[in-house]
């Protein structure tokens, strides 16, 4: 074996390049690990010294056997390191080699875990959005009603202050044989005014009932009734009944007092009957409950043009306690119309967000009453808003103010 020509400076140059071993373990792990098997087992004194002696002679052996090419000598000292491992060097290795596949298997299923997951929730949401994209909205949408299976009730209830009515609407399966004026007077109980904010009123408090033969309605009461006392009991349920009654097509609502012919609504004047009137063409104002239920209700006013309405929808009403359905920096304008749809355009740089859907929902209602069955947005800047496509003209909703009763 020929003498290596390699200069000490060349011998620390290659040891360097050779490949390091790093071990990522605790220092205290390698400790007690290394106390460990020093405990199970002690060496004879004189192993330590012949083990020395072994391991330079070995080192001296692989540096004269020299380096000519450094691919070749990182291969040779690969070789040696494995071949030279001590069993404690070889258990390390094998544990790291455990843990660094454990944590990958780990960290697999955890990413898989995680990607299932919001997988699953992003379908939940879709799978929700799709079902009923309108629950969030707070009028009764077409699209929320199964067509012919479903009866629509609306009823004008007292506000807490019982300053007011404000509309709420319900929906209850039809069942065969039953009016459309059965199902109201039966549903009645059924209606939580205290939960939803505003005044415990129904059923009435009295008897009422429908005759086919005259297409009217007879409301009996008995002497010393609740609707005389009060400076807002009668005229409440007066205008109840033109707003629950008046787009049924009835006729008129007679009176009646302990079987005698007449009613006091506790202005000391008798009153034998009313006419049932419609009312049209009014504005849709906020309104929200001291247990933050929010509804949109019509004024007592009605104006002749939808232009007089949006005005008045800038702006509240402080003695009811309703708030302005249209933000008075809003420029609007009526750009067109058919017999069925309204254009409205908005005069603006911004596009509409989804704080929009309420003053939105207060418009379609408005436009609603004003006998319009589609209102066209244009200049929103977006072409969604909620579940409505502003491209195409949106429908007008059914009703104002849907609760649930199941």
């Amino acid at each position: 074996m020929k003498k290596s020509q390699l200069s000490d400076k060349q011998l620390e140059d290659i040891l360097r390049q050779m490949p390091k071993v790093k071990d990522h373990r605790d220092p205290r792990d390698i400790y007690q690990n290394i106390a460990h098997r020093v405990e199970k087992r002690r060496l004879p004194a004189w192993i330590v010294p012949s083990v020395a002696t072994a391991a330079v002679l070995m080192l001296a052996f692989i540096l004269s056997s020299g380096f000519l090419d450094r691919n070749q000598s990182a291969d040779f000292s690969l070789d040696s390191k494995s071949s030279s491992e001590s069993p404690m060097e070889m258990d390390s290795a094998s544990e790291k080699k455990a843990v660094e596949e454990s944590a990958d298997t780990a960290k697999s299923s955890l990413n898989m875990d995680l990607n299932d997951s919001s997988k699953q929730k992003s379908e939940n949401f879709l799978a929700m959005n799709e079902e009923n994209s309108y629950g969030g909205l707070t009028a009764l949408y077409a699209e929320e009603v199964e067509a012919g299976n479903q009866q629509i009730l609306t009823y004008a209830t007292p506000d807490e202050n019982v300053q007011m009515l404000v509309p709420v609407t319900v929906t209850i399966p039809k069942s065969e044989g039953k009016t459309w004026f059965d199902t109201f007077t039966e549903t009645m109980p059924m209606l939580r005014e205290d939960e939803w904010g505003l005044s415990e009123y129904y059923p009435f408090e009295g008897s009422l009932s429908y005759s086919e033969d005259t297409n009217d309605l007879l409301f009996k009461v008995e002497e010393g009734h609740a609707y005389q006392h009060g400076s807002t009991n009668g005229p409440n349920f007066l205008k109840s009944v033109d707003l629950n009654f008046g787009g049924q097509g009835l006729g008129m609502i007679r009176f009646e007092t302990g079987g005698q012919e007449g009613i006091d609504f506790g202005h000391g004047t008798i009153l034998k009957d009313k006419k049932i009137s419609l009312k049209q063409n009014r504005a849709f104002l906020i309104y929200q409950t001291d247990n933050n239920h929010i509804y949109l209700v019509p004024t007592q006013e009605e104006f002749s043009k939808l232009e007089e309405a949006f005005e008045k929808m800038k702006s509240g009403n402080r003695y009811e306690g309703t708030e302005a359905s249209i933000p008075d920096k809003w420029k609007m304008e009526i750009s067109g119309e058919t017999d069925s749809t309204v254009i409205i355009t908005l005069k603006h740089n911004e596009a509409l967000t989804e704080e929009f859907l309420l003053n939105l929902e207060a418009i379609l209602l408005t436009a609603k009453d004003f006998g319009y069955e589609a209102v066209k947005i244009e200049n929103g800047g977006t072409k969604q808003l909620g579940p409505f496509n502003l491209n195409l003209p949106i429908n007008v909703p059914l009703a104002p103010n849907k609760k649930d009763i199941e």
